[in-house]
């Protein structure tokens, strides 16, 4: 089983697979908002499917043993929004390879509760883990119905093929 070490958060560790946010950081937030103070707009950009109206899901996700990758997930045409609201989490992001999806390519990110991340297009990604709580509730915000129409999905079902994230 591959090992992945959770590393911090960075614009340049992150920056291949989207952006994020500290949305509870006023000061950076009046730095990229076109407002000083109070309502900071339009600091980040979906990039939703012309076909489907945004949605707004929640994860709630336990504390777990060991954090192990069992499934692996992209969308080819949309982003995704994911938005820890009472605990850290960890998530995992890598790119696709041209036989499919697998942990090869994985890295583990540490996500202090809220902070906006947004993944973009085909990027692989899977369930949170949460870090210092016993559970934790993710907004997860894609195109309505993604899940349907526009989920590329990999389980995992061999150790050979999942990852531990440590």
């Amino acid at each position: 089983m591959r090992q992945i070490k959770v590393q911090k958060l960075t614009q340049k560790s992150f920056q291949k697979y989207g952006v994020f946010q500290n949305l509870l950081d006023s000061e950076a937030l009046s730095e990229k908002s076109i407002f000083s103070g109070g309502f900071f707009a339009d600091l980040i950009k979906l990039d939703f499917s012309g076909s489907a109206l945004p949605t707004i899901s929640v994860c709630h996700v336990k504390k777990q043993e060991k954090n192990i990758v069992k499934f692996l997930e992209a969308h080819q045409y949309t982003c995704e929004g994911l938005l820890p609201l009472d605990a850290d989490v960890i998530i995992f992001a890598g790119t696709p390879g041209l036989q499919g999806l697998s942990v090869e390519t994985l890295e583990a990110f540490y996500v202090p509760a809220g902070t906006f991340v947004k993944l973009d297009p085909l990027i692989v990604h899977g369930t949170q883990y949460v870090v210092n709580k016993e559970e934790a509730h993710i907004v997860c915000m894609l195109p309505g119905r993604t899940f349907k129409n526009d989920m590329i999905a990999q389980p995992l079902t061999s150790q050979e093929e999942m990852a531990e994230i440590i």
